[in-house]
């Protein structure tokens, strides 16, 4: 007998709305010409710097403390990362491999620019209030050193009203437009931002930004919240950068998950040392689960009571189980990310063409396996025999009728467990 893919039954969701528009920022009066408040001020419920009055959320008490007191470690590049990068370039000469501006035809983005999501969830919790951080802040978060600024796209860092131009210049957003660096180990991320967009259309990502009224950022929504982020690079004196080599939007939507990692992580006791050690470890940018990512991007709120989704991290015990259930669900219209979780990876990595640990999404079923965007900018094919060795990452609304999730595979995908989890995020082999 058939079994459905994640939870049966489930609350039904209502009164969702996909207009942030009425989100933005609220302002009183204007005493003069605009300009960035000054960073100290970031926290404030009222920033009056500029001549300007800018209402924002306050960072709660003890997280706002835990932000100030940590410092991530420094993404870096080994030189066992480096090498195995070689490695894979040299095999994928030999397997075909496209660069995703192949993915950006008028045919392909026509398609995509057609697509309607599914609304975001009315669950803004911080509406008109969106919390904002200063640069110190970020640069602890992303482990620069001290003398952190934010290099804006815009030599103008006034120049907020017209966002999108800043944000799209090309129109919309494009798979194309994503390029992951090999020291920000955040593929997570980025394929789960090139999934919502194959399997949602553009307008997806276009919906969680709108505009600010502080000079050089913009609003962004993820999950339940609203953030002030900036319009640029987070960077430092010595010269460090924090993102990857993506277009504009992309670096921004990595600004805004760094600061939703920190506020959504589970609340720390600043005064417990272990707790403030773990706070630092769950909210590292490198080497996350993509789920967190799709559940941002989808407007929920992790781990909420009575969630109005259900998160999917599964493995298939044959391939037959891999290719049903993945085509099933691009026809169901879901994002679907794989990652690497074979018990040898480095193996697996040479045969495939995919760095261990290295997640990525997947395009469509062919006859052969399975099309995938690599987060680096590539697409590649990888063999249906594989899936065994690659964890399946989705979500699904808890809204939709299950039957929509009973597939003809007669054994169900087996969930993996929050060891294995926990093991994925401490791993660091992904190059």
């Amino acid at each position: 007998m058939s079994e459905p893919i994640g939870r049966v039954g489930g609350s039904n969701v209502t009164n969702t709305n996909n207009n942030i528009e009425n989100d933005a920022i609220s302002t009183q009066d204007n005493f003069g010409p605009s300009r960035a408040p000054n960073p100290s001020d970031r926290n404030s419920d009222i920033s009056f710097k500029g001549g300007m009055v800018i209402t924002h959320a306050q960072i709660p008490d003890n997280f706002k403390v835990a932000i100030d007191s940590i410092r991530q470690p420094k993404p870096s590049n080994s030189i066992g990362n480096k090498l195995g990068r070689a490695f894979l370039w040299i095999i994928n000469l030999f397997k075909g491999v496209r660069s995703s501006n192949s993915l950006s035809t008028h045919s392909k983005l026509d398609i995509l620019r057609n697509k309607k999501p599914a609304p975001l969830p009315d669950n803004v919790s911080n509406k008109g209030r969106p919390y904002i951080f200063t640069p110190e802040q970020l640069g602890n978060l992303c482990g620069l050193d001290k003398g952190v600024k934010i290099k804006y796209f815009e030599k103008n860092e006034n120049s907020n009203k017209n966002y999108k131009e800043i944000l799209f210049p090309q129109g919309e957003p494009r798979l194309s437009d994503i390029k992951q660096n090999a020291e920000l180990q955040d593929c997570w991320f980025l394929s789960s931002i090139s999934s919502m967009i194959q399997s949602q259309g553009t307008e997806s990502i276009e919906r969680l930004f709108s505009e600010s009224k502080t000079p050089g950022n913009v609003i962004v929504r993820l999950g339940a919240n609203l953030y002030d982020v900036p319009m640029g690079r987070i960077e430092s004196n010595g010269g460090d950068k924090f993102g990857s080599d993506s277009s504009n939007w992309v670096v921004t939507l990595e600004n805004a998950m760094l600061m939703h990692l920190a506020l959504s992580a589970e609340s720390p006791d600043v005064s417990d040392p272990k707790s403030l050690e773990t706070y630092k470890t769950a909210i590292r940018m490198p080497m996350n689960l993509p789920t967190v990512g799709l559940i941002a991007l989808h407007g929920y709120k992790r781990e909420a009571f009575n969630s109005q989704y259900e998160q999917l991290d599964l493995y298939f015990a044959s391939v037959e189980d891999g290719v049903n259930y993945i085509s099933q669900l691009l026809k169901l219209g879901k994002p679907c990310v794989i990652g690497q979780t074979s018990e040898h990876p480095q193996k697996v990595a040479m045969r495939d063409g995919i760095s261990p640990n290295h997640a990525v999404t997947v395009l469509e079923v062919v006859p052969k396996g399975f099309k995938i965007l690599d987060p680096y900018g590539q697409v590649k094919t990888l063999p249906k025999e594989s899936i065994v060795d690659y964890t399946l990452h989705t979500i699904r609304r808890m809204d939709e009728p299950d039957e929509n999730y009973v597939f003809t595979s007669s054994v169900k995908p087996k969930e993996v467990s929050e060891a294995v989890k926990d093991l994925l995020k401490q791993q660091e082999d992904d190059f």
